[in-house]
């Protein structure tokens, strides 16, 4: 306790000398600029990233060797950039093995049910599929009632919800029911739910909320840890391709 009494006293004197004697540490100045300093911060930040985005415009074709003479050749060309991007997004994770399962909900009859809606020529079910290992997809599966003619991924705006793409809720026009129309027409669809841009969850209420948008707030949070919001999306549209290949059409639901 001694020792560390005078370490903290000879500490206390020297921080009282530097700072009496008003002379700045080597290689630094004082700090004079004034007015809202984070917010020049972050004006500085956006300067800097635009013109690094324009200035790659110009170099940019060195990183690309796309070959034209064949379809394959040109998916081996390419390949190099697509696994680049992969890493930007963070797509480094083994996906689990293709499996969706239907979730039931206590009906008006208070027995478990697992059929949510029926349209013109098909069912709808809520859904479950597996992705990475502590992650899973959420969302809807229509199916048509005779064969599928297609597997679709639909992927609506992050703020539309399946149901309303799918029509069964208002919010969506109905000429832009896209996953509905595609059902209609004997598609089998999935559509997943996204991450939405409000901020109702953004923080803990007993201690502290922010204004950040939920995407905002997962991407900062997944950044650290060398992951992306989109890189976890597009993981959850190749979890549901992955079922799509597996299944090849046999799934059916009474």
């Amino acid at each position: 306790m001694a020792h560390f009494c005078w370490l903290a006293c000879v500490l206390a004197v020297f921080s009282f000398t530097s700072t009496a004697s008003g002379q700045p540490l080597d290689g630094t100045l004082p700090l004079t600029m004034q007015g809202d300093l984070a917010a020049e911060m972050v004006g500085g930040i956006d300067r800097y990233l635009s013109d690094l985005t324009s200035a790659s415009v110009a170099g940019r074709a060195q990183f690309w060797h796309r070959d034209y003479s064949s379809h394959e050749a040109y998916a081996r060309s390419i390949e190099p950039n697509r696994e680049r991007f992969k890493k930007i997004l963070g797509l480094v994770d083994n996906r689990e093995p293709a499996h969706l399962e239907v979730q039931g909900w206590i009906g008006r009859s208070g027995n478990s049910e697992t059929l949510v809606a029926q349209g013109t020529g098909y069912k709808v079910y809520r859904i479950r599929w597996s992705v990475l290992k502590g992650v899973d997809g959420e969302g809807l599966l229509l199916t048509p009632i005779r064969p599928p003619v297609a597997d679709v991924v639909a992927l609506p705006d992050c703020d539309w919800t399946p149901e309303q793409v799918a029509g069964l809720v208002p919010g969506v026009p109905r000429d832009s029911q896209f996953a509905r129309r595609l059902a209609e027409m004997g598609c089998r669809v999935l559509i997943p739910v996204l991450i939405d841009r409000k901020d109702t969850y953004s923080g803990i209420p007993e201690v502290r909320m922010t204004n950040q948008p939920h995407r905002e707030f997962l991407q900062r949070a997944a950044y650290e840890m060398g992951r992306t919001m989109i890189g976890y999306e597009v993981q959850k549209v190749l979890g549901a391709v992955d079922w799509f290949e597996s299944d090849d059409g046999r799934w059916t639901m009474d």
